[in-house]
């Protein structure tokens, strides 16, 4: 069971987040392909591929069902992530105002030097 839910929570967030929810339009693209074949017969897969998605086809008759075929357009999904910060002064009801105090806290790295570390990268000695 927890695999299934986490092979499902991962198939949501991938349609969800990529392109793969282009995938789900491809009975469209075959459709299309056979409607195509009605009116023209000796189209071939290849030359469907190239008249949609390679030649300008902004001027076509069936323009709004060619932008229904999967990876026509481009939609990239935008993670923003906000991140509310407090105000330095924050205002109290009776009108009185605190600051915040800021602290530096400079970490300061204890090095000890030992002669014996720097001994074992000596040349060797006649």
């Amino acid at each position: 069971m927890k695999r299934f839910t986490a092979g499902l929570f991962l198939f949501i967030y991938l349609v969800a987040n990529t392109e793969l929810h282009q995938v789900m339009r491809l009975p469209v693209f075959f459709a299309h392909y056979v409607e195509h074949q009605m009116c023209t017969p000796e189209i071939s897969l290849i030359e469907f591929i190239v008249l949609h998605y390679f030649d300008d086809d902004t001027d076509k008759t069936d323009y709004l069902r060619d932008q229904q075929l999967p990876f026509k357009k481009a939609n990239c999904p935008e993670v923003s992530i906000a991140l509310d910060l407090p105000p330095e002064e924050f205002p109290e009801s009776k009108g009185q105002t605190f600051r915040l105090s800021k602290k530096r806290i400079i970490f300061q790295s204890v090095f000890n030097s030992s002669s014996f570390h720097f001994s074992i990268w000596q040349p060797p000695r006649a």
